[in-house]
């Protein structure tokens, strides 16, 4: 065997056996870090401002106002006069007024507080990821559905621009501040967030670690601290 055959023989060796650890190496999948590094891109990418939102809620408030220090009687007088002519009589000053509108709030969690730590391939091959408390981003009240209650009258629909400054500031104040209390008690007990959440996380996540050489990943999503769901698919 000449020189040229053996070192064509030889090469043809190593080439076999580069392909045959290749092929091992994929069929064995991304290694952790791997793994670690693309779930985090991935988030990071769809998250350019570190709050990733992962579903909505929506909500209608009631707050009171004390009419004594922010409404004054002209003011219910003229929203009477438009609307409910046959109440005026029985306006009286000095009593409580309510708001109350329906609106929209966003929840998610916090990009910044995930790390590679909180990322691992389990012993059954799973992608396990915990998450971060859920916590609202943003609250958007319906204002054209806003209504305004007295104890002269029944619920009147208030346009927020026909509301005195003094009165709209603080309706809205009070308003926005129930519909984060609200949504983050419900955040805080409710199951459908999460499974929200832990769907939307499997849907993003999977075409990205199938590209990294994952076949068919399969998921263990923890969000907060107690509740770990297994989404199917």
């Amino acid at each position: 065997m000449t020189s040229n055959v053996r070192a064509a023989v030889g090469g043809g060796v190593i080439v076999g056996v580069l392909l045959s650890v290749g092929l091992l190496l994929w069929e064995q999948g991304p290694s952790d870090t791997r793994v670690q590094k693309t779930v985090l891109t991935t988030i990071q990418e769809e998250a350019p401002a570190s709050f990733l939102v992962t579903g909505t809620l929506d909500v209608r408030v009631t707050v009171r106002i004390d009419s004594a220090q922010y409404l004054t009687p002209s003011w219910i007088t003229y929203l009477l006069r438009q609307t409910q002519p046959s109440a005026l009589p029985l306006l009286q000053g000095g009593s409580q007024t309510q708001v109350r509108v329906p609106g929209t709030v966003s929840y998610g969690f916090d990009v910044r507080a995930l790390d590679p730590s909180m990322i691992a391939v389990e012993e059954n091959g799973r992608v396990g990821v915990t998450l971060p408390s859920l916590s609202v981003h943003s609250v958007e009240p319906d204002l054209a559905r806003l209504e305004v209650r007295s104890q002269a009258s029944g619920w009147i629909r208030v346009l927020p621009s026909d509301m005195p400054e003094a009165v709209r500031t603080r309706a809205l104040g009070a308003v926005k501040g129930a519909f984060r209390e609200q949504v983050e008690r419900r955040l805080d007990s409710a199951t459908q967030p999460r499974v929200n959440t832990a769907r939307a996380l499997q849907a993003m996540l999977r075409p990205a670690l199938e590209a990294a050489g994952m076949e068919a990943p399969q998921f263990r999503i923890r969000v907060g601290d107690e509740l770990v769901l297994q989404p199917d698919g």
